[in-house]
């Protein structure tokens, strides 16, 4: 008996996002992708999402300019579901005096570069699953909104 996978719609998709603090923003380095845990923030202004970031001006992901994914899950394995929105997006440096929201990073130090990754899709799924004799196990299916 395998897992039960259910389309999350966008909206939904949007409001897990706003309830999460960390998550991994996916950029490639040297031509392989990278995934790097993140505290983060979901911004809604103006009709337009966007993803924003606070890291040191040395790491990778500010260093990184296009094409990027983002992704937040959580998983229960005690109720025997979990969920998963992944965002993608094009990731570029703020270099103005926008307003972000604080995204207290675990790591404080040097934080002053904000990175943005405004929102192109988002897709969504959530699952259900059962214990077997081999113990929890879980298919995946991706769904798109």
């Amino acid at each position: 008996m395998g897992a039960t996978p259910f389309e999350v719609p966008e909206r939904e998709s949007i409001e897990l996002l706003q309830h999460e603090t960390v998550g991994r923003l996916c950029v490639i380095e040297y031509g392989y992708p990278l995934a790097f845990p993140v505290n983060y923030r979901l911004m809604e202004t103006g009709g337009s999402l966007r993803i924003v970031v606070r890291t040191t001006p040395r790491a990778a992901i500010a260093r990184y300019e296009g094409p990027a994914s983002f992704e937040v899950d959580h998983t229960d394995p005690d109720r025997l579901n979990a969920w998963s929105v992944i965002v993608r997006g094009e990731l570029k440096r703020s270099v103005g005096l926008e307003e972000f929201p604080n995204t207290y990073p675990l790591l404080t130090e040097g934080r002053f570069q904000w990175i943005v990754l405004d929102v192109i899709a988002i897709s969504g799924r959530r699952f259900t699953s059962a214990h077997d004799d081999a113990g929890f196990y879980a298919d995946w299916e991706p769904a798109t909104t």
